[in-house]
């Protein structure tokens, strides 16, 4: 049966393992957290193009790809 004496060491021996643990290892306080700079990239917008299937194998590529090397393929080299 837990009485109130076993509870408070239970309790006590909780407490003193968490102390001993953060004694040993204390936070990383001293290292300063960096935000990232913001890159100029970033800014950019990405230019996004509609892909369209292919004739010949049927795999979508970019309007302004070039050409997969494929036999028959109608994308410009």
């Amino acid at each position: 049966m837990i009485t109130l004496p076993k509870l408070l060491l239970i309790v006590l021996l909780i407490a003193a393992v968490w102390v001993a643990f953060r004694w040993r290892n204390p936070p990383a306080r001293s290292v300063p957290r960096r935000r990232p700079a913001a890159s100029p990239r970033a800014a950019q917008q990405t230019a996004v193009e509609d892909l369209t299937a292919c004739r010949v194998c049927g795999a979508y590529v970019a309007a302004t790809a070039r050409g997969c090397g494929k036999p028959g393929c109608p994308q410009p080299l």
